[in-house]
Protein backbone atom coordinates (compact mmCIF):
# COMPACT_ATOMS: atom_id res chain seq x y z
CA UNK A 1 0.00 0.00 0.00
CA UNK A 2 3.21 2.07 1.15
CA UNK A 3 4.34 1.87 -2.31
CA UNK A 4 1.18 2.20 -4.42
CA UNK A 5 0.49 5.63 -2.58
CA UNK A 6 4.29 6.97 -3.18
CA UNK A 7 3.57 5.77 -6.70
CA UNK A 8 0.39 7.99 -6.94
CA UNK A 9 1.99 10.95 -4.96
CA UNK A 10 4.62 10.85 -7.60
CA UNK A 11 2.44 10.43 -10.60
CA UNK A 12 0.56 13.66 -9.78
CA UNK A 13 3.50 15.63 -9.18
CA UNK A 14 4.97 14.87 -12.47
CA UNK A 15 1.18 15.87 -13.76
CA UNK A 16 1.18 18.72 -12.48
CA UNK A 17 4.70 19.55 -13.36
CA UNK A 18 3.56 19.90 -16.60
CA UNK A 19 0.87 22.32 -16.14
CA UNK A 20 3.26 25.79 -16.42
CA UNK A 21 4.53 24.66 -20.51
CA UNK A 22 0.23 24.67 -21.41
CA UNK A 23 -0.20 28.53 -19.69
CA UNK A 24 3.44 29.40 -20.87
CA UNK A 25 1.76 28.87 -24.51
CA UNK A 26 -1.40 30.39 -23.37
CA UNK A 27 0.40 33.65 -22.22
CA UNK A 28 2.69 33.41 -25.73
CA UNK A 29 -0.49 33.17 -28.09
CA UNK A 30 -1.98 36.44 -25.97
CA UNK A 31 1.45 38.54 -26.56
CA UNK A 32 1.50 37.58 -30.34
CA UNK A 33 -2.29 38.64 -30.33
CA UNK A 34 -1.56 41.99 -28.77
CA UNK A 35 1.20 41.98 -30.77
CA UNK A 36 -0.73 42.78 -33.89
CA UNK A 37 -1.08 46.25 -34.90
CA UNK A 38 -4.84 47.93 -33.90
CA UNK A 39 -7.34 48.59 -36.26
CA UNK A 40 -8.73 52.60 -36.47
CA UNK A 41 -11.94 52.72 -34.83
CA UNK A 42 -14.79 53.51 -37.53
CA UNK A 43 -15.25 56.48 -36.11
CA UNK A 44 -11.90 58.12 -35.88
CA UNK A 45 -10.74 57.08 -39.37
CA UNK A 46 -14.49 58.71 -40.61
CA UNK A 47 -13.76 62.27 -39.09
CA UNK A 48 -10.10 62.05 -40.24
CA UNK A 49 -11.33 61.88 -43.41
CA UNK A 50 -14.69 64.26 -42.86
CA UNK A 51 -11.68 67.33 -43.28
CA UNK A 52 -12.35 69.00 -46.13
CA UNK A 53 -9.43 71.12 -47.77
CA UNK A 54 -10.65 74.24 -46.47
CA UNK A 55 -11.13 72.61 -43.18
CA UNK A 56 -7.37 71.63 -43.05
CA UNK A 57 -6.39 74.92 -44.48
CA UNK A 58 -7.87 76.61 -41.22
CA UNK A 59 -6.37 74.16 -38.91
CA UNK A 60 -3.28 75.92 -39.85
CA UNK A 61 -5.13 79.18 -39.12
CA UNK A 62 -4.17 81.68 -36.69
CA UNK A 63 -7.31 82.51 -34.89
CA UNK A 64 -7.77 85.79 -31.45
CA UNK A 65 -10.57 83.17 -29.89
CA UNK A 66 -10.37 79.64 -28.34
CA UNK A 67 -12.89 78.30 -29.85
CA UNK A 68 -11.54 77.14 -33.75
CA UNK A 69 -14.25 76.79 -36.89
CA UNK A 70 -15.07 73.22 -37.42
CA UNK A 71 -12.63 71.80 -40.26
CA UNK A 72 -15.83 69.56 -41.49
CA UNK A 73 -18.32 71.91 -42.22
CA UNK A 74 -19.53 72.13 -45.85
CA UNK A 75 -19.52 76.25 -45.73
CA UNK A 76 -17.86 79.02 -43.84
CA UNK A 77 -19.48 82.76 -43.66
CA UNK A 78 -16.39 85.23 -43.33
CA UNK A 79 -18.12 87.91 -41.50
CA UNK A 80 -16.90 91.43 -41.54
CA UNK A 81 -17.76 93.42 -38.53
CA UNK A 82 -17.14 95.30 -35.03
CA UNK A 83 -18.51 96.75 -32.31
CA UNK A 84 -18.37 100.48 -33.55
CA UNK A 85 -20.93 99.93 -36.29
CA UNK A 86 -24.12 100.26 -36.18
CA UNK A 87 -25.48 98.25 -39.06
CA UNK A 88 -23.11 95.01 -37.65
CA UNK A 89 -24.92 95.42 -33.97
CA UNK A 90 -27.87 95.30 -35.67
CA UNK A 91 -27.65 91.80 -37.08
CA UNK A 92 -24.99 90.01 -34.58
CA UNK A 93 -27.93 89.07 -32.20
CA UNK A 94 -29.78 87.12 -35.15
CA UNK A 95 -27.01 85.76 -36.18
CA UNK A 96 -25.69 84.30 -33.32
CA UNK A 97 -29.36 83.41 -32.55
CA UNK A 98 -28.73 81.15 -35.52
CA UNK A 99 -25.32 80.09 -35.18
CA UNK A 100 -26.38 76.78 -33.09
CA UNK A 101 -28.42 75.78 -36.12
CA UNK A 102 -26.22 76.56 -38.90
CA UNK A 103 -23.60 74.56 -36.65
CA UNK A 104 -25.66 71.59 -36.63
CA UNK A 105 -26.46 71.96 -40.17
CA UNK A 106 -22.65 72.14 -40.90
CA UNK A 107 -22.63 75.63 -41.64
CA UNK A 108 -19.79 77.84 -39.38
CA UNK A 109 -19.19 81.50 -39.17
CA UNK A 110 -16.28 83.30 -38.14
CA UNK A 111 -15.74 86.93 -37.33
CA UNK A 112 -13.13 89.10 -39.38
CA UNK A 113 -12.33 91.75 -36.93
CA UNK A 114 -12.95 95.52 -38.29
CA UNK A 115 -11.20 96.59 -34.93
CA UNK A 116 -8.27 95.69 -32.82
CA UNK A 117 -7.79 92.19 -30.77
CA UNK A 118 -8.95 93.62 -27.32
CA UNK A 119 -12.36 95.03 -28.80
CA UNK A 120 -12.69 92.00 -30.72
CA UNK A 121 -13.04 89.87 -28.11
CA UNK A 122 -15.25 92.05 -25.92
CA UNK A 123 -17.50 92.15 -28.80
CA UNK A 124 -17.69 88.02 -29.36
CA UNK A 125 -18.18 87.82 -25.65
CA UNK A 126 -20.85 90.76 -25.03
CA UNK A 127 -23.19 88.66 -27.68
CA UNK A 128 -22.51 85.10 -26.01
CA UNK A 129 -21.26 84.27 -29.90
CA UNK A 130 -19.70 80.89 -30.30
CA UNK A 131 -18.04 81.46 -33.35
CA UNK A 132 -14.14 82.32 -34.05
CA UNK A 133 -12.57 85.34 -34.41
CA UNK A 134 -9.78 86.26 -37.06
CA UNK A 135 -7.55 89.46 -37.55
CA UNK A 136 -7.20 91.02 -40.66
CA UNK A 137 -3.64 90.14 -41.07
CA UNK A 138 -4.28 86.45 -40.79
CA UNK A 139 -7.22 86.14 -43.92
CA UNK A 140 -4.37 86.20 -46.76
CA UNK A 141 -4.10 82.40 -46.03
CA UNK A 142 -8.06 81.79 -46.64
CA UNK A 143 -8.67 80.75 -50.00
CA UNK A 144 -12.12 82.43 -51.78
CA UNK A 145 -12.78 85.40 -49.66
CA UNK A 146 -13.63 88.46 -51.16
CA UNK A 147 -13.46 91.69 -48.99
CA UNK A 148 -16.33 94.02 -48.87
CA UNK A 149 -16.29 98.04 -49.49
CA UNK A 150 -17.39 98.41 -46.22
CA UNK A 151 -18.99 96.51 -43.15
CA UNK A 152 -21.32 94.51 -42.08
CA UNK A 153 -19.99 92.14 -45.04
CA UNK A 154 -19.90 88.50 -45.91
CA UNK A 155 -18.37 86.27 -47.72
CA UNK A 156 -19.29 83.02 -48.25
CA UNK A 157 -16.94 80.03 -48.86
CA UNK A 158 -17.42 75.98 -49.64
CA UNK A 159 -15.37 73.45 -48.38
CA UNK A 160 -13.09 73.50 -51.45
CA UNK A 161 -12.23 76.59 -50.59
CA UNK A 162 -14.46 78.38 -52.95
CA UNK A 163 -16.53 81.76 -53.62
CA UNK A 164 -19.60 80.90 -53.44
CA UNK A 165 -21.31 84.84 -53.04
CA UNK A 166 -20.39 87.59 -51.26
CA UNK A 167 -22.52 90.41 -50.07
CA UNK A 168 -24.02 92.40 -47.13
CA UNK A 169 -23.59 90.96 -43.58
CA UNK A 170 -27.26 90.35 -43.16
CA UNK A 171 -26.95 87.68 -45.88
CA UNK A 172 -25.78 85.13 -42.88
CA UNK A 173 -29.47 84.79 -42.35
CA UNK A 174 -30.45 83.69 -45.64
CA UNK A 175 -28.01 80.69 -45.20
CA UNK A 176 -30.39 78.09 -45.43
CA UNK A 177 -30.97 79.42 -48.70
CA UNK A 178 -27.07 80.23 -49.72
CA UNK A 179 -26.03 76.39 -48.58
CA UNK A 180 -29.12 74.72 -50.31
CA UNK A 181 -29.98 72.83 -47.15
CA UNK A 182 -32.36 70.10 -47.39
CA UNK A 183 -35.81 71.67 -45.78
CA UNK A 184 -37.08 69.58 -43.02
CA UNK A 185 -40.08 68.42 -43.36
CA UNK A 186 -42.71 69.83 -40.72
CA UNK A 187 -43.87 72.90 -39.64
CA UNK A 188 -40.89 75.28 -38.54
CA UNK A 189 -40.78 77.20 -35.29
CA UNK A 190 -43.34 80.04 -36.60
CA UNK A 191 -45.75 77.74 -36.78
CA UNK A 192 -45.00 76.37 -33.32
CA UNK A 193 -44.91 80.02 -31.95
CA UNK A 194 -48.72 80.45 -33.33
CA UNK A 195 -50.04 77.64 -31.57
CA UNK A 196 -50.09 79.65 -28.58
CA UNK A 197 -50.79 83.32 -29.70
CA UNK A 198 -53.39 85.57 -29.80
CA UNK A 199 -55.03 87.49 -32.55
CA UNK A 200 -57.14 90.38 -32.98
CA UNK A 201 -58.76 88.49 -36.27
CA UNK A 202 -58.01 85.78 -38.38
CA UNK A 203 -56.00 82.88 -37.37
CA UNK A 204 -52.91 82.35 -39.73
CA UNK A 205 -51.65 78.85 -41.60
CA UNK A 206 -49.28 77.22 -39.86
CA UNK A 207 -48.28 75.43 -42.93
CA UNK A 208 -46.72 77.95 -44.78
CA UNK A 209 -42.89 77.88 -46.14
CA UNK A 210 -43.03 81.52 -45.41
CA UNK A 211 -44.52 84.31 -43.19
CA UNK A 212 -44.35 88.38 -44.20
CA UNK A 213 -45.09 90.69 -40.89
CA UNK A 214 -46.67 93.76 -42.34
CA UNK A 215 -46.20 96.83 -39.56
CA UNK A 216 -49.40 98.98 -39.93
CA UNK A 217 -51.59 101.33 -38.44
CA UNK A 218 -55.26 103.19 -39.09
CA UNK A 219 -53.24 106.76 -38.19
CA UNK A 220 -50.53 105.99 -41.22
CA UNK A 221 -51.37 107.47 -44.41
CA UNK A 222 -48.63 106.01 -46.13
CA UNK A 223 -50.04 102.49 -44.56
CA UNK A 224 -53.52 104.03 -46.11
CA UNK A 225 -52.18 104.07 -49.55
CA UNK A 226 -50.04 100.51 -49.43
CA UNK A 227 -52.21 97.87 -47.88
CA UNK A 228 -54.66 97.57 -50.68
CA UNK A 229 -52.57 96.53 -53.13
CA UNK A 230 -50.98 94.17 -50.64
CA UNK A 231 -54.70 92.73 -50.15
CA UNK A 232 -54.75 92.29 -53.46
CA UNK A 233 -51.82 90.01 -53.94
CA UNK A 234 -52.24 88.38 -50.75
CA UNK A 235 -54.57 85.65 -52.83
CA UNK A 236 -51.72 84.92 -55.05
CA UNK A 237 -49.25 84.32 -51.65
CA UNK A 238 -51.41 81.85 -50.14
CA UNK A 239 -51.22 79.90 -53.17
CA UNK A 240 -47.37 79.69 -52.95
CA UNK A 241 -47.68 78.97 -48.80
CA UNK A 242 -46.58 81.92 -48.08
CA UNK A 243 -48.52 83.80 -45.18
CA UNK A 244 -49.52 87.10 -44.39
CA UNK A 245 -49.48 88.74 -40.76
CA UNK A 246 -50.30 92.03 -40.30
CA UNK A 247 -49.02 93.75 -36.86
CA UNK A 248 -50.90 96.50 -35.91
CA UNK A 249 -49.33 99.59 -34.25
CA UNK A 250 -53.14 100.62 -33.32
CA UNK A 251 -53.85 102.04 -29.85
CA UNK A 252 -55.93 98.95 -28.81
CA UNK A 253 -57.63 95.83 -30.64
CA UNK A 254 -60.78 97.73 -30.88
CA UNK A 255 -58.97 100.70 -33.40
CA UNK A 256 -57.42 97.54 -34.50
CA UNK A 257 -60.36 95.36 -35.80
CA UNK A 258 -61.74 98.58 -37.26
CA UNK A 259 -58.94 99.03 -39.53
CA UNK A 260 -59.02 95.53 -40.67
CA UNK A 261 -62.33 95.59 -41.26
CA UNK A 262 -62.24 99.18 -43.06
CA UNK A 263 -59.66 98.10 -45.52
CA UNK A 264 -61.02 94.29 -46.17
CA UNK A 265 -58.16 92.52 -44.73
CA UNK A 266 -58.74 88.32 -45.07
CA UNK A 267 -55.06 87.79 -43.18
CA UNK A 268 -54.82 87.15 -39.58
CA UNK A 269 -53.84 90.33 -37.55
CA UNK A 270 -52.01 91.16 -34.13
CA UNK A 271 -51.14 93.47 -31.96
CA UNK A 272 -47.06 95.33 -31.84
CA UNK A 273 -46.67 93.69 -28.61
CA UNK A 274 -47.80 90.15 -29.20
CA UNK A 275 -46.06 89.95 -32.49
CA UNK A 276 -42.63 90.32 -30.50
CA UNK A 277 -43.06 86.86 -29.78
CA UNK A 278 -42.51 85.63 -33.40
CA UNK A 279 -39.59 84.71 -34.69
CA UNK A 280 -37.64 86.71 -36.85
CA UNK A 281 -39.53 89.96 -35.59
CA UNK A 282 -37.83 93.24 -36.51
CA UNK A 283 -38.39 96.11 -34.52
CA UNK A 284 -39.26 99.01 -36.92
CA UNK A 285 -38.56 102.80 -36.52
CA UNK A 286 -41.17 103.87 -39.11
CA UNK A 287 -44.23 102.45 -40.96
CA UNK A 288 -44.96 100.96 -43.21
CA UNK A 289 -42.35 98.31 -42.55
CA UNK A 290 -42.24 94.73 -43.26
CA UNK A 291 -40.09 91.78 -42.67
CA UNK A 292 -39.65 88.47 -44.68
CA UNK A 293 -38.83 85.49 -42.92
CA UNK A 294 -39.21 81.71 -43.51
CA UNK A 295 -40.55 79.11 -41.13
CA UNK A 296 -37.77 78.93 -39.04
CA UNK A 297 -37.69 82.69 -38.68
CA UNK A 298 -34.81 82.98 -40.42
CA UNK A 299 -34.83 86.80 -41.96
CA UNK A 300 -34.78 86.96 -45.15
CA UNK A 301 -34.94 90.78 -45.67
CA UNK A 302 -36.20 93.30 -43.58
CA UNK A 303 -37.32 96.86 -43.99
CA UNK A 304 -39.80 98.97 -45.90
CA UNK A 305 -43.22 97.52 -46.69
CA UNK A 306 -42.35 97.61 -50.42
CA UNK A 307 -40.52 94.43 -50.07
CA UNK A 308 -43.40 92.70 -49.25
CA UNK A 309 -44.38 93.49 -52.77
CA UNK A 310 -41.17 91.74 -53.74
CA UNK A 311 -41.98 88.00 -52.06
CA UNK A 312 -41.71 86.19 -54.81
CA UNK A 313 -37.64 86.91 -54.71
CA UNK A 314 -37.27 85.63 -51.51
CA UNK A 315 -39.85 83.17 -51.39
CA UNK A 316 -38.76 80.20 -53.86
Amino acid sequence: MKHTALYLTLAAALFIGTQPAVFADSANETEAVSAKPKKKSKKSSKKEAEITPMGQILQQTSFFTDVKPDPTATHYFILESASWCGPCKAIMPKIVEEYPKMKAAGVEVILLASEAEPQAKKYLEGYNAGFAGILPQNISSIPGFVKGNGIPNMCLIDAQGNTVTNGHGRMVLQWRQLTNQPESAGPGEVAETLKEMDFVSGKPSKKAKYYIYLHSSSTCSACKTFVPGIVKEYKKMKKKDVELILVSHDADEAAAKKYVKSERIKFAAIMDADARKLPGYTQVSGIPAATIVDKHGTVLKSGHAAIATEWETFCK
